[in-house]
C-alpha cells in the first residue's frame, strides 16, 4: 500500500509540475499589456507583461486599490497613453478587465480602454452617462456595439470585463457575473495604427443627452474615479474564470471614495461677521485652480447655522445654506444668444469657469453689519468673451452687486449692471435657483408646493409641482403661470429645512414667471454645468444625481432703482426666515415705506433712508464734539420698523442707546459697529425692534470702558437691561 500510494503522489506531483510549466509556456508567450498600478510615485505605470513604463498624463494621485495602490483620475485631464506601434496585437480572442471605482459618471462615453479608429475598426471598452459598460469592436468590417443593462455604482470599487471570442462572440462581465453578450462571429479588425488611450476620450464629446443640448459645446473629460488592475490579454477569458478573478479579491464594505460635501466654512453657528475663507471641496477639483489661499467669503450668524457663501466652486455666485445645508442662490446678471453674446451662449459669472473675471471682497464687517463687494464679467463659456462687447472701448457687459447683510440673516442686494446695450437686448437679473450637493436630487432639497408668492396687502398663493413618475425627459408639470395674487412681489422658495429663502423687490412694474421650458429627468428643471464643473458647456442637463447640480425654479422682473445712459442698478431684499414667515410683509413694509426719521443735535445736516443700505442714514457736520443726537420714527402699520439700522457720519468713540427712554444693550438686542468708508467715520448701530407707533431713539456717546474690538475698531457692549425682543419671523 505504501508503495502504490507513493507512486501516485511521484505522479500527481509530476503532472502538476507539468502543468505549471504548462501555464508559464503559455504566459511567457502571451501578448498583452497588465498595469497593476502598484507603484507609489512617479508619473508613469508598469506594464508587467510588455515590460514597459507608460507615462501618466495629467493630474493624477495614488491611491488604495483592490490589490495594493490603485490610480485616481481626475475626470478632466487624466490619461494613459500607448503609441500605436507599441500596442501588441491581438488575434484571434481577447478580453479587456479592470477595476473601476466611479466618483461621478461620465459627462457621455468615456473609455476604460480605447483603440477605436471612427467608429470603424478596432475597440472600445468604457462606461457610459448612466454607469453602464459598453464594449464596442470591428468585426468582418461591421461596428458591433454591447451595452450593459447593469449601472456601476458610484464609489465602490466594481470588476468590469469585455470578452470577444471569434466563435462566440461578445460578452461583459460585472463582479464576475455575466452582464450582457452579443453573438457575433467573425474577425477582430484592430485599429493598428491607432494609439491606445486610457482613461480619456479621444477628441472632445458632447455631453448626453446631445440632442437636448441648446448649445453645441463639445467638451474634453476624462474617467472621474479609481482605476486598478487593468489588463488587455489575447484570448476570451471564460465565464468560470472571470467568477473566480473576481472571487479571489476581497472587496471593503465602505465606499473606497468619500461623497465630497460643498464646503461653507466652519460648523455651527458663529461670531457674526464676515471673514475669507480657504474653501476646499475634493483633491481633483481643488488641484488645478490657480488660487491663492482666503478667496472666498463666509458670512455666519450667531443665532443660526445658516450662512451667506461666495465660493469659487459657484464661480462666487452668493448662495444661502440653510441650517440643514441646503444651498439657494439668486443667481446674477446675464445676457444670452447672438449677437449679444459672441458666441451665442450665456454669457454669465456661470461660464467663468476658471473665475478669470470674478472676484469678491469685504468691504466692511463689524458686529452690526457685513458689507461684501463681488465683481464679475457676463462672459461665455468657451472662449471667456464678453457679451455687449463695445465696439469703440472693448469693454463688455460687468456686474457689481453690493451685498448689505446684518445680524438678522437679511441682505440688501444692490445689482449694478454697466452695459452698453442697456435697452437693445435682454437681460436677466434674477432667478430661483437651488444648488443639489453629490448625491442628491432637486426633489431631496425642494418641497412640492415650492413657491408662496404675497402682495403687501399680505394675500398669499402657494404653488405646486407635480413629481416626477417616468425616467424619461420631459417637460416638468409645475404651474403654468405665476400671476396670483395680484402685484406679488414677495416670494418664499420652501426647502425641506427649517429656514427658507425669500426675495422682496419693489412693487413697480413686478411680474413673475415660472421655470417650466425644458425638459427634464425630475420633477423640476435640472442642470449640472455648474456649480463645480469644469466642462467648457452652458448647458448640459442632469441624468443622475452624482455631480453638484443646480435647479430653477422662477424669475423676477421689476423697475430699476437707478438708471443712467451705460448703467442700471436694480435693489433685492434677500435672506432666510421660516417657512411659512409671518414677518416678512411687515418687513416688506419697513423697507419699501420706511417711517419718517427726525434726527436732531448738533451738527445734523440731513437725514433719509436708504434701501441701498437698509439703514436710515444720518448726515452731520465733521468736527463736531457733542455725540448726543434724538432720532424720532413715525412708524407706523404701514410703515413698521423691523430690526432698523442707523449710519451715522462723523462720530467717534463708544455709543449708549436708548429706545423711548429705556436702555437698550447686550448683543442680542443692539449691536454697533465703526465703518470708515471713504474716509468717514461712521457709526453703524442695528436694533433687534419691531414697533408700529412712534419711536424716539436717543444715542450718546458712552462713557463706559468695556470695549470689544470689531473690524479694527471699538464698540461698547453693555449688560442688558430690560432689552426689547422682537424681529422676523
Amino acid at each position: 500500500m505504501k508503495s502504490i500510494r507513493g507512486t501516485f503522489s511521484v505522479l500527481a506531483m509530476g503532472v502538476a509540475l507539468f502543468l505549471a510549466q504548462q501555464v508559464l509556456e503559455a504566459q511567457a508567450h502571451r501578448t498583452g499589456i497588465r498595469w497593476n498600478f502598484d507603484e507609489t510615485t512617479g508619473a508613469s505605470v508598469h506594464d508587467s507583461i510588455g515590460n514597459v513604463d507608460d507615462a501618466i498624463e495629467g493630474f493624477s494621485w495614488r491611491v488604495p486599490g483592490v490589490e495594493g495602490n490603485g490610480l485616481q483620475f481626475d475626470g478632466y485631464t487624466t490619461r494613459i497613453v500607448r503609441a500605436a506601434d507599441r500596442v501588441p496585437q491581438l488575434k484571434g480572442g481577447f478580453t479587456v478587465s479592470a477595476w473601476v471605482a466611479l466618483e461621478y459618471y461620465p459627462w457621455n462615453w468615456a473609455p476604460i480602454a480605447d483603440q477605436d479608429a471612427d467608429d470603424q475598426i478596432g475597440f472600445f471598452f468604457g462606461i457610459d452617462a448612466f454607469g453602464h459598460p459598453g464594449f464596442n469592436l470591428g468585426i468582418d468590417g461591421i461596428w458591433r456595439q454591447l451595452t450593459s443593462p447593469v449601472e456601476l455604482p458610484l464609489r465602490k470599487y466594481s470588476r468590469v470585463t469585455a470578452t470577444f471570442d471569434p466563435q462566440t462572440g461578445m460578452a461583459i462581465y460585472v463582479d464576475g457575473k455575466p452582464a450582457g453578450s452579443l453573438g457575433v462571429k467573425g474577425e477582430f479588425n484592430q485599429a493598428t495604427g491607432t494609439d491606445l488611450i486610457v482613461g480619456r476620450i479621444r477628441t472632445p464629446q458632447q455631453p448626453y443627452p446631445s440632442w437636448l443640448d441648446q448649445f453645441r459645446d463639445p467638451v474634453n473629460y476624462s474617467l472621474e474615479g479609481f482605476l486598478d488592475e487593468l489588463e488587455i490579454t489575447d484570448e476570451a477569458r471564460s465565464a468560470q474564470e472571470e467568477r473566480a478573478a473576481f472571487d479571489k479579491v476581497t472587496l471593503p464594505s465602505k465606499d473606497v471614495i468619500e461623497t465630497a460635501v460643498m464646503p461653507s466654512g466652519p460648523p455651527g453657528a458663529g461670531p457674526f461677521g464676515a471673514f475669507y475663507a480657504t474653501l476646499k471641496f475634493e483633491r481633483s477639483w481643488d488641484r488645478p485652480r490657480r488660487f491663492g489661499p482666503d478667496q472666498d467669503v463666509v458670512v455666519r450668524f450667531e443665532q443660526s447655522p445658516m450662512r451667506l457663501v461666495f465660493w469659487q466652486g459657484t464661480n462666487f455666485i452668493p448662495a444661502w445654506v440653510t441650517e440643514n445645508g441646503k444651498w439657494y442662490t439668486d443667481e446674477f446678471m446675464e445676457t444670452w444668444g447672438k449677437p449679444r453674446c459672441p458666441d451665442g451662449g450665456d454669457c454669465e459669472p456661470m461660464s467663468d469657469k476658471q473665475d478669470r473675471y470674478s472676484h469678491v471682497s469685504i468691504l466692511e464687517s463689524s458686529d452690526a453689519r457685513a458689507v461684501i463687494h463681488w465683481r464679475y464679467a457676463l462672459a461665455e463659456s468657451v472662449n471667456y468673451k464678453g457679451g455687449n462687447a463695445d465696439p469703440l472701448t472693448g469693454w463688455f457687459d460687468w456686474g457689481d452687486e453690493y451685498w448689505t447683510v446684518y445680524p438678522d440673516g437679511v441682505a440688501v442686494r444692490k445689482q449694478l449692471l454697466s452695459s452698453s446695450h442697456l435697452d437693445d437686448g435682454p437681460h436677466e437679473w434674477q432667478e430661483s435657483i437651488v444648488v443639489n450637493g453629490p448625491g442628491q436630487r432637486p426633489e431631496d432639497n425642494i418641497e412640492p408646493d415650492a413657491l408662496t408668492l404675497k402682495n403687501m396687502e399680505g394675500e398669499s398663493v402657494t404653488y405646486h409641482w407635480q413629481p416626477k413618475t417616468d425616467p424619461f425627459f420631459s417637460y416638468p408639470r409645475g404651474p403654468a403661470k405665476l400671476d396670483r395674487p395680484a402685484k406679488a412681489n414677495i416670494q418664499i422658495v420652501h426647502l425641506k429645512s427649517k429656514e427658507n429663502p425669500f426675495e422682496i423687490v419693489w412693487p413697480r412694474g413686478v411680474s413673475m414667471d415660472t421655470y417650466s421650458d425644458t425638459k427634464s429627468n425630475s420633477m423640476f428643471e435640472w442642470w449640472n454645468h455648474w456649480p463645480v464643473a469644469q466642462i467648457t458647456n452652458s448647458f448640459r442637463l442632469a441624468v443622475t444625481s452624482d455631480r453638484p447640480s443646480a435647479a430653477s425654479l422662477s424669475h423676477i422682473y421689476w423697475d430699476p432703482y437707478e438708471k443712467t445712459e451705460d448703467t442700471e442698478t436694480k435693489l433685492l431684499l434677500c435672506g432666510l426666515t421660516s417657512p411659512d414667515a409671518p414677518g416678512v410683509v411687515s418687513l416688506a413694509r419697513s423697507w419699501l415705506s420706511p417711517a419718517q426719521i427726525v434726527a436732531t443735535g448738533k451738527g445734523v445736516t440731513a437725514q433719509r433712508y436708504d434701501p441701498a443700505q437698509r439703514a436710515f442714514v444720518i448726515h452731520r457736520d465733521a468736527g463736531v464734539t457733542s455725540q448726543a443726537l434724538t432720532v424720532t420714527l413715525s412708524a407706523s402699520h404701514e410703515s413698521p420698523l423691523v430690526n432698523p439700522a442707523f449710519v451715522v457720519e462723523n462720530w467717534e468713540g463708544p455709543v449708549s442707546v436708548r429706545v423711548n427712554g429705556r436702555p437698550v444693550s447686550g448683543k442680542d438686542h443692539l449691536r454697533t459697529g465703526l465703518s470708515n468708508n471713504e474716509g468717514i467715520s461712521s457709526l453703524i448701530v442695528w436694533l433687534k425692534l419691531e414697533a408700529d407707533s412712534e419711536t424716539v431713539i436717543q444715542l450718546t456717546r458712552s462713557r463706559s470702558r468695556t470695549t470689544k474690538k470689531v473690524g479694527g475698531e471699538s464698540c461698547v457692549f453693555q449688560p442688558p437691561d430690560n432689552p426689547s425682543s422682537s424681529g422676523l419671523s
